[in-house]
């Protein structure tokens, strides 16, 4: 039995495992996105380095916007903690490109915020 970070229950969906319920609910929802034609190329914990002391994050996802054909960046966070808070930080100096945050549960989830590096 593995331990689970902040009660969150371990989900497979799509020949994928996420952390949670709500991390596969926002993977689910980029699946119809793609259905609908409006993004494409949808990656999983994508490893990105960020300074150049090469920190590791990996966001929970990453897509094509079909409209600007530009790669944003997705994250699901149920809970914050001092290690997130320090790559958001970096992550707007520092990131690759736009990182929409989603907030919420599986059932109810929205953007809560978009980081946008210079």
């Amino acid at each position: 039995m593995s331990f689970q970070k902040y009660k969150a229950q371990r989900v497979s969906y799509d020949h994928h495992s996420f952390a949670s319920k709500f991390e596969a609910a926002i993977y689910q929802w980029l699946k119809l996105r793609e259905a609908n034609g409006e993004i494409t190329d949808i990656k999983c914990q994508e490893t990105i380095y960020l300074t150049e002391a090469k920190i590791i994050y990996k966001p929970d996802f990453s897509y094509i916007d079909n409209k600007t054909e530009i790669r944003i960046y997705a994250e699901a966070k149920g809970y914050e903690t001092t290690d997130w808070r320090i790559k958001r930080r970096l992550w707007q100096f520092y990131g690759p490109g736009s990182l929409e945050i989603y907030k919420g549960s599986a059932k109810s989830f929205s953007l809560h915020e978009t980081l946008t590096p210079p």
